[in-house]
């Protein structure tokens, strides 16, 4: 599958009102990361599909924000690292009508996907497209809007 074909199938799966809630950086470390942008950071937690520790800077002006992904096993993200470097390899996408119905939208268009896992976003699987070093996309449920 060439990338546009990647892009397209994910875009898919991931359906209408779907949005990024963070691109991921890849690093080897975590605080020298952080310490090069000058930012401190929120932990979130570990991501079980790419092996690693995830924060997201605190104060940082971006949009979306960016999450900084840390190996903590020999998984997905630390093959990503050997094979291309630090940088941004993918992202998490809060899809709008729930993972349920993505992962239904998957079976429909025999995209693969994980099972759904706690993961620094929440309840969150990742679409099984390309090579096992990335990109990387991995729906999270959508938002719970907050009340007044």
């Amino acid at each position: 599958m060439t990338g546009e074909a990647i892009e397209r199938a994910a875009a898919e799966v991931a359906g209408p009102g779907a949005v990024t809630l963070a691109t991921i950086w890849a690093t080897v470390d975590i605080e020298r990361t952080l310490a090069d942008r000058g930012v401190e950071a929120s932990e979130l937690g570990n991501d079980p599909f790419l092996g690693a520790r995830v924060v997201v800077p605190t104060g940082a002006d971006e949009d979306p924000p960016t999450a900084i992904a840390e190996p903590s096993t020999e998984g997905r993200l630390a093959a990503t690292l050997a094979r291309h470097g630090e940088g941004v390899v993918g992202r998490y996408v809060a899809v709008a009508d729930g993972l349920d119905r993505a992962a239904a939208r998957a079976g429909d268009r025999r995209v693969p996907v994980t099972r759904i896992e706690p993961g620094p976003f929440g309840r969150s699987m990742l679409v099984l497209l390309g090579p096992v070093t990335g990109p990387h996309l991995i729906l999270c449920e959508p938002a719970v809007p907050s009340t007044p």
